[in-house]
């Protein structure tokens, strides 16, 4: 062996007696340093009665912005009380010596101390800190640490907490943070969080939380027997979370919201001056779905009536999220994906391409609409059932019986017709159920979004197990226009129309568009669910007729904004108790893509009270005015007739 390796085993041997001598010194001042190792926050008990423990350091939390960038969700330092309860002295009088210190000091309640102690996170994990006060301003924090210094499991802590901006406009979709629950510790656990971690509870805020978190990091410190720390061993930081881009234009969500208000009222007037409904029991309440045909993104989401997401604050609990729990408004529900209400006439489009698809009818199929059809009782003769159509609209074909939102017609596609020798082949309820879901009712679109409803698409094994009748030719009758036991949510609504508006692409909707990090934009790619089964040269047919519908004459004009070419349906759903002259009242929809030649976006209006026409088409009028950036002067009736045109609009 030559002279170098010989020196070079030497210098390996003294290096290797040195990290065993240190080691040994560890143990003996400290006991076993647990850093990075699986059970961190243990202490680790040393001859001195010193611990060596981990102080987690959380993450700053990922901005939320819109597609402009506005920012609608940040972090701010702030300062808390807290009690560890694994800190807590064992012996009794002692421990309540130190509850009193705080309540003193702290300025806390015993009533919540004690509550704060019994919650169940306090014995999954005894050394998460539970939070008692929050609020205080930088020089309050270091008078009160001062005055708390020896008080065992009083912590005075500094961490992020999230801002929100946006007010009532956006609140659902961004959601909101808060305290992790007794019944999601062990999964919070199990992927990692510490229990005293405040997580996404509604929104993006949940739906993107592993994203928006980032990763904890940590501070290594040698602690006295009542929890202080003495003095730091080394610090792994953390990794802030990845800011979230949301595909929402505030703007257009501003006045998506400000139209759908107006429409809201203007249905309950006509609710109540035409209808005698009384004022005081009708709910104000509804929504709209701006939807980029293309790529799936939703621009505006827009529910009424809303909440301030501020209200789930970390400086502003209890009263005022009580206040909204128990409000009979439920502005909590979002009305465009968390509710299914009746869909009337806007489902006949997506009847009349499945008619189309399966050979019932062609374009040029006539039915003639007297505004009634009788049916004699399969089981009695002598009963005659009287189905109604909104006016009587003489002879139709495809395009005019879409056009002209012909009831007649849309019986006969549904359902058919066998009666005094005149015989019609309609689809049956289970090829409409069929082509429903192909179209993407009755199942969750897949929105990035919690709480969706599944709606719901009824056929005959449905209304014998859960009506415990059979199916009859009037239930596929009230099917084929959207009534009976239909029931569908906007924004299914705003993606099947997407589908015929973009040659069959049944797209997954979203409101997060992109991903920011520090090595840049990370786009949403675009998700197909599926394509519909309806060849394009059908799907054509129906776009013609949903243009004509749009045009001056059709059901849908007032839909169209100046200038721009759309394809639309209006639809006035029946719904709720008659009133004293036995009407029922009428949900108000609308449905429309535009531009006609090359399809941007999907609209989707609905009220709950109101006609479609009369007052969901100008809602829709009003979003795409302000998607196309139109100027409208203020001589322009917006209710009225269509007004004059103006020069051609530029998206």
């Amino acid at each position: 062996m030559n002279h170098q390796r010989l020196l070079a085993l030497q210098a390996v041997g003294a290096l290797l007696l040195l990290v065993v001598a240190v080691q040994l010194v560890r143990l003996q001042l400290y006991g076993e340093v647990p850093a990075l190792a699986a059970s961190r926050n243990a202490p680790q008990a040393a001859v001195s009665g010193e611990f060596v423990r981990s102080i987690p350091v959380e993450p700053l939390r990922g901005l939320i912005t819109d597609r402009r960038g506005a920012i609608l969700a940040y972090n701010v330092a702030t300062f808390s009380l807290a009690l560890v309860p694994g800190d807590l002295p064992t012996d009794p009088a002692e421990r309540l010596v130190a509850i009193r210190s705080i309540e003193r000091i702290g300025l806390v309640p015993r009533s919540v101390i004690e509550e704060t102690l019994a919650q169940p996170l306090a014995e999954i994990d005894p050394l998460a800190p539970l939070t008692l006060r929050e609020g205080f301003d930088r020089e309050e924090a270091i008078a009160l640490r001062a005055a708390l210094a020896d008080v065992p499991a009083a912590r005075v802590r500094t961490a992020p907490r999230r801002v929100y901006g946006g007010g009532d406009l956006l609140a659902h979709m961004i959601g909101y943070v808060g305290p992790i629950t007794a019944e999601q510790a062990e999964a919070y656990l199990d992927a990692g969080y510490r229990l005293d971690a405040l997580v996404g509870r509604a929104g993006v805020e949940l739906s993107y939380e592993s994203e928006l978190r980032g990763e904890d990091g940590e501070r290594l410190v040698i602690a006295d027997p009542v929890g202080r720390e003495l003095r730091s061993l080394g610090a792994d930081p953390a990794h802030g979370g990845v800011d979230l881009v949301l595909s929402i234009d505030s703007e257009l969500q501003r006045a998506a919201t400000a139209a759908l208000a107006r429409g809201i009222e203007q249905g309950i007037d006509y609710a109540v001056n035409v209808e005698n409904r009384d004022r005081d029991e009708l709910a104000r309440s509804g929504a709209a779905v701006l939807l980029d045909v293309r790529s799936g993104e939703l621009l505006a989401l827009a529910t009424y009536p809303s909440y301030d997401v501020g209200a789930f604050a970390w400086h502003n609990r209890g009263e005022d999220i009580a206040a909204l729990l128990n409000d009979p408004t439920r502005p909590l529900v979002h009305r465009a994906y968390m509710e299914a209400p009746a869909p009337g006439s806007i489902f006949k489009p997506f009847v009349g391409a499945a008619a189309l698809q399966e050979g019932v009818a062609t374009p040029t199929t006539q039915i003639f609409s007297s505004g009634t059809l009788e049916i004699q009782s399969i089981y009695d003769p002598e009963v005659v059932y009287t189905f109604r159509d909104w006016a009587p609209h003489g002879l139709l074909d495809f395009y005019t019986g879409l056009t002209r939102s012909s009831d007649v017609y849309y019986y006969y596609l549904a359902g058919g017709y066998d009666q005094d020798g005149e015989v019609f082949e309609g689809l049956g309820v289970e090829r409409v159920a069929a082509y429903a879901r192909a179209f993407g009712f009755g199942a969750p679109t897949g929105l990035d979004l919690p709480g969706e409803s599944s709606g719901l698409v009824p056929d005959e094994a449905w209304k014998e197990e859960v009506i415990g009748e059979p199916w009859v030719l009037g239930d596929s009758y009230n099917m084929g226009i959207g009534q009976g036991f239909l029931e569908v949510t906007p924004l299914q609504m705003a993606v099947a129309t997407a589908a015929l508006a973009n040659g069959g692409d049944l797209l997954v909707p979203r409101v997060a568009s992109a991903m920011r990090t520090l090595d840049g934009m990370a786009p949403i790619e675009r998700q197909v669910a599926g394509v519909v089964p309806v060849d394009a040269r059908h799907l054509e047919v129906v776009r013609e007729a949903l243009r004509r519908a749009a045009d001056a004459g059709g059901t849908a004009w007032r839909g169209e904004p100046l200038d721009v070419e759309i394809g639309g349906k209006t639809g006035t759903a029946e719904f709720g108790r008659t009133n004293a002259e036995g009407l029922l009242a009428s949900h108000g929809w609308y449905i429309g893509f535009a531009p006609y030649d090359d399809p941007e976006v999907a609209i989707v209006v609905y009220l709950e009270y109101g006609v479609g026409a009369t007052h969901a088409g100008p809602v829709a009028k009003e979003i795409l005015t302000a998607y196309f950036n139109i100027d409208i002067s203020p001589e322009d009736e917006w209710y009225g007739t269509p007004a004059a045109t103006v020069g051609r609009a530029q998206p």
